[in-house]
């Protein structure tokens, strides 16, 4: 027999009674405390069962030996003496009654204060609303009444040169309002045959204002005279109604050629002009 498997096998049948013997003391261990909350239980379930005074019969006669029973089973209160006081009815053998304890009179309930109601708030009267004052009417502008033009006067006024070659300065003027009248003035080429430049300006001064244009370009081989305009500008000067005004009207033409072998550098003319309104 081999030693080792001896050896396994006392050690199954040791671990198996130890096995057994550990079930045994956890059942012991189990039951016992079982046992224990069995018996707790029990005593509370005693001390918690109300007590039940004996009842007594209130026509029964206290006797001077006797204890009258409370509540608490532990406690008693001695019994009235059974004798009658002296001066009583006279008769020895008489007992005394325990006078009844009248019943404690009920409270009647307090009724509860009642509110009073909240006064309503009183709303402040609106103050009265500021007198609005009324706009003040916007001034009436009068309408303006439609200012018809009104023709003054023409005239012109012509160059002097020792050639055939000279200028004229024609001049209208006529109102356009209350206080201001417009002044044109045209100016023409007096010639025959004659070429000139694209850029030759022609200057004017009308009532000391000044302005220069340029001249139109003029290519004639006629030997008749002809009147070729070259230039025209407007000016606009004051002149109110019932006033009269003079002033200088000045026409100059950069010619800057020659002319039936006169030299011209420029042609001008110019006078004198008298308005009235």
């Amino acid at each position: 027999m081999n030693p080792r498997s001896e050896k396994d096998r006392i050690s199954a049948i040791l671990f198996i009674i130890v096995f057994l013997l550990v079930v045994v003391i956890v059942i012991m261990v189990l039951k016992t405390v079982d046992d224990k909350r069995a018996a707790q239980a029990q005593n509370t379930e005693i001390s918690t069962q109300s007590y039940q005074p004996p009842q007594q019969d209130p026509n029964a006669l206290v006797t001077g030996a006797d204890t009258v029973p409370t509540a608490n089973p532990y406690e008693s209160v001695n019994a009235l003496p059974t004798t009658a006081p002296a001066g009583g009815n006279g008769s020895g053998g008489s007992t005394y009654t325990a006078p009844t304890q009248a019943p404690a009179p009920t409270r009647a309930p307090t009724p509860a204060p009642t509110q009073a109601p909240a006064p309503a708030p009183t709303q402040a009267p609106a103050p009265a609303p500021a007198p609005t004052e009324a706009p003040a009417p916007a001034p009436t502008q009068a309408p303006e009444v439609a200012f018809t033009p009104v023709q003054m006067g023409t005239g012109s006024v012509d160059s002097e040169t020792p050639t055939g070659l000279n200028i004229r300065a024609e001049w209208s003027a006529k109102a356009v309002s209350p206080t201001q009248v417009e002044v044109t003035v045209t100016v023409y080429c007096l010639h025959q045959t004659l070429y000139t430049g694209a850029y030759n300006p022609v200057n004017f001064l009308v009532d000391g204002q000044y302005a220069s244009v340029y001249a139109r370009q003029i290519e004639s081989d006629s030997y008749e005279f002809h009147s070729t305009e070259l230039a025209s500008k407007t000016f606009t000067i004051d002149l109110a109604q019932g006033e009269s005004k003079t002033f200088w009207i000045n026409v100059e033409w950069e010619y800057g050629g020659t002319y039936s072998g006169v030299q011209l550098d420029s042609i001008e003319c110019g006078s004198n002009v008298t308005l009235r309104r």
